[in-house]
């Protein structure tokens, strides 16, 4: 559960980075490492495996079956017209709202 909760607040602070390409920079975790040896240690803790797992769970959408790269991307595709046309037909048949989207 600490885990969890800790990592749930670096993910709120979340920034896309994508323009930039930073070496041994951390995404998940949002930390920025002095070379390639702790960049592996870090990517083998246990931190590192609950922010990989959490992130890909918010930003998996089960309506349309996608996994998205970051919760940016999945905010964007959560207003894009397929994913609306896809819930909308959803709830014409009575289907209402899947759980996680």
């Amino acid at each position: 559960f600490f885990f969890q909760q800790a990592v749930q607040e670096v993910l709120n602070g979340y920034t896309a980075r994508s323009s930039e390409r930073i070496p041994f920079y951390c995404r998940f975790c949002s930390k920025q490492y002095a070379n390639e040896t702790e960049f592996f240690d870090h990517k083998e803790t246990e931190f590192h495996k609950a922010a990989v797992a959490i992130e890909r769970k918010a930003t998996y959408c089960r309506l349309c079956r996608l996994q998205l790269t970051s919760p940016v991307q999945m905010k964007e595709h959560l207003n894009s017209r397929p994913h609306k046309e896809r819930l909308q037909n959803l709830r014409a048949r009575g289907g209402g709202r899947p759980r996680g989207n």
